[in-house]
């Protein structure tokens, strides 16, 4: 019996030991664990840049008219790009391909965004490295509103060359939504 006692306590210290070796002794502060916050934004913004380039939709977004009542009364109508629920921009249609030109974006989600950065990066189908496309003010300010109630930023959009690209909208270091549009 005293035999079989000591062979199954070798045999239970012969298993657990190699798995006890086997645990890491690295505490949480330890550099090899420790991600800048920076390099977690950098690559969190190369995840989501690679799988919107690995998506097969590269089907144009929709466009609709947004309303508005301006701050004197008067009511006024806008071609929007992308989508009725998130952020879309208007401006000159057709976008031409390498021209500085002038958009207004809005915002038609719920969050509270005023005063976060927004930054705005394209990939041109059939490419695989983003380009920043975005000049000028990169926030949703309050006192830019086109009509009460509303939320826009002005800015200024470049295409570096004809072709489909699709926009990637960031806000807050966040990618919030993608718009597919045609540069000519």
């Amino acid at each position: 019996m005293k035999k079989r006692n000591l062979v199954y306590v070798l045999s239970l210290l012969l298993t657990v030991g190699p798995l006890a070796a086997c645990t890491s002794n690295h505490n949480e502060d330890s550099n090899e664990w420790k991600v800048s916050k920076e390099e977690r934004v950098v690559q969190e913004s190369t995840n989501e840049i690679e799988k919107a380039m690995a998506e097969d939709n590269w089907d144009l977004s929709s466009t609709f008219n947004y309303s508005v009542e301006y701050k004197n009364g008067e009511e006024g109508s806008y071609e929007i790009v992308g989508n009725k629920d998130t952020v879309g921009f208007t401006g000159p249609f057709p976008i031409i391909a390498k021209d500085d030109q002038k958009y207004f974006w809005f915002y038609f989600g719920k969050e509270n965004i005023y005063n976060k950065p927004v930054e705005v990066k394209a990939i041109k189908k059939g490419t695989k490295k983003p380009v920043n496309i975005l000049s000028g003010p990169s926030t949703f300010f309050e006192d830019a509103a086109v009509s009460p109630g509303s939320v826009n930023m002005p800015s200024n959009l470049t295409f570096p060359s004809e072709g489909v690209w699709k926009i990637l909208v960031y806000i807050d270091g966040q990618l919030y939504e993608k718009i597919v549009v045609e540069a000519v």
